[in-house]
């Protein structure tokens, strides 16, 4: 049998809620692991530092590709900066969309999706913390260290095929409320076909 050269893929997590949910939804079995060598997600502490970390690990050559998971923030001016400071990279800025793993309004839209239908449009932990308690059990939930444990350790292997049914309902244009790609980069690291990351690449300047 060939071997199979692996990709080595980095993720920039955009913070607390990201980087746990997309470390473990990559260590389940139906990623395939003798294509993609995923390493562990970094955490930016924020979507204003996302830039900075993105261009350090960019300028270090070491992956074959580096990825942004963060909100889109109902297409917020800050989310929009960042897709434009991250198009220096592209031959066309509006390429850097490519990079991006979003979830518009919040991450919540994707993670919840696991326990049900949703439809979150509104980017307050407040104001969504109802739909975490109906869906989870979770009180009052706002983001603090033990309730964001306790949440992605709900999520499991089992229940993948459903969440799966229920993003393929949601739009993937970001500009959507709401609306993810999350299934796509999903799907992708599934597969043992990678040329996704060469067409990416292609799009990318000094690659």
């Amino acid at each position: 049998m060939n071997s199979i050269h692996k990709r080595n893929i980095l993720i920039i997590a955009e913070g607390y809620e990201e980087k746990p949910y997309i470390d473990k939804i990559l260590s389940f079995p139906n990623i395939n692991k003798d294509v993609y060598h995923i390493f562990p997600a970094v955490n930016a502490k924020g979507s204003g530092n996302i830039f900075a970390r993105y261009q350090y690990e960019f300028q270090r050559n070491f992956y074959d590709l580096i990825l942004i998971f963060c909100d889109a923030d109902k297409g917020s001016e800050e989310f929009l900066t960042l897709v434009d400071k991250i198009g220096a990279f592209f031959i066309d800025k509006k390429s850097a969309i490519e990079v991006f793993v979003f979830a518009n309004p919040v991450t919540l839209q994707i993670v919840l999706s696991h326990f049900g239908e949703v439809n979150i449009n509104n980017i307050s932990k407040k104001n969504n913390a109802p739909l975490v308690e109906a869906l989870t059990g979770i009180k009052n939930y706002d983001a603090k260290d033990e309730q964001i444990k306790e949440l992605i350790s709900k999520i499991n292997f089992q229940s993948l095929s459903d969440f799966k049914i229920r993003l393929k309902n949601i739009s993937t244009d970001f500009k959507d409320i709401p609306s993810t790609n999350f299934l796509t980069f999903l799907e992708r690291f599934e597969q043992e076909d990678s040329s996704w990351i060469d067409a990416i690449l292609s799009l990318m300047n000094n690659k």
